[in-house]
């Protein structure tokens, strides 16, 4: 523990004379002494949390919701907690007409909802760019950079366009998949996803397998099919999952299981998908179906390929599309 010559980061009012470590190393808290004596014991007001989850996300060890509410509210306090009016923290109602005030209480929240995202997209455009890059520039924590792109995604699109294409000449990979998901929202398909493809491709196996979904489903793009073909080296789940989100075909169902694994179990994988909405949020948000499907093919090539691969998993997998076949597949094409 050190000392510091700052204003406290907590209270806003006194001279800050310690330094506490955070998740951050290069980004220690700064606080005076009852303001550090709060923090160590979980015991924050409410408008002191969220000065702190400001600059070091609510994610940070010691502001985490184990510990606070989103309103900052202390839920495990060792010492008493006193709330007067003026520290409380502040509502969406409270900020929603200051760009500044707004960005800040984004950053507090657990994840963006819609009504903060409305309020956002009641600002110009420019004015939240203007924010939010050099806030990403200025700190190391990697929850406010990814609640950046997260706001350049779903508020800004194609605002934001010239600053994604800067991110990824300088992109180490931290925020591949936050980076991938804005770049789907800022930049055309026939331009991001070459540039999501190369990260992707010098990855390992294991960890390819872990983020392609994550990193390629937002495009929503049949581009992608070929690319699975040709870099799915090892079966993982979420090899189907983006397959059934890309607009697959029936040709291409039928190719997959001609060719035998890893692409086989996609096939399946990605047939399944497609009924089970209960399963996968994406699923439930898009509804994908299998496109261009020759109805009166179905049953005899799902059991042809069963009898070369006849496994547990197998076996069921083909029982579950065959079953729910008027769900999964469609003679429709694309309807873009």
């Amino acid at each position: 523990m050190e000392t510091s010559s700052k204003v406290c980061q907590s209270c806003s009012e006194s001279r800050a004379s310690v330094i506490e470590s955070s998740d951050v190393p290069t980004q220690p808290y700064h606080l005076c002494v009852p303001c550090h004596e709060r923090l160590l014991s979980s015991s924050l007001r409410p408008i002191e949390w969220y000065n702190l989850a400001v600059i070091h996300s609510p994610m940070n060890f010691w502001l985490h919701d184990d510990f606070y509410e989103e309103d900052g509210e202390a839920t495990q306090p060792e010492e008493d907690v006193i709330v007067t009016e003026k520290d409380l923290a502040p509502s969406l109602e409270d900020v929603q007409e200051d760009v500044e005030a707004l960005i800040d209480f984004a950053i507090t929240r657990w994840s963006l909802e819609e009504d903060v995202l409305d309020a956002l997209k009641n600002h110009h455009k420019t004015k939240i760019l203007e924010s939010i890059k050099p806030r990403f520039i200025q700190t190391e924590t990697y929850e406010i950079k990814s609640r950046m792109l997260d706001i350049a995604r779903d508020v800004l699109g194609s605002e934001a366009s010239e600053w994604i294409r800067e991110l990824w000449i300088h992109d180490d990979g931290e925020l591949l998949i936050d980076l991938s998901e804005a770049t789907a929202s800022c930049l055309p398909a026939s331009e991001g996803l070459p540039l999501v493809f190369r990260k992707l491709e010098a990855l390992t196996d294991k960890e390819k397998n872990a983020c392609v979904a994550s990193c390629l489903y937002r495009f929503r793009s049949p581009i992608v099919l070929p690319w699975i073909e040709k870099n799915c080296r090892t079966f993982h789940g979420n090899w189907g999952l983006l397959a059934a989100v890309s607009y697959p075909t029936w040709e291409m169902m039928k190719s997959w299981l001609n060719k035998g694994r890893p692409l086989s179990l996609v096939a399946l994988d990605s047939m399944e998908a497609c009924a089970n909405e209960g399963r996968h949020l994406i699923i439930a948000k898009y509804k994908p179906q299998i496109l261009e499907t020759v109805v009166s093919e179905i049953e005899p090539v799902i059991k042809g390929y069963l009898q070369q691969d006849s496994v547990p998993r197998v076996k069921n997998k083909s029982e579950w599309i065959l079953d729910d076949k008027d769900i999964i597949f469609t003679s429709n094409t694309r309807i873009c």
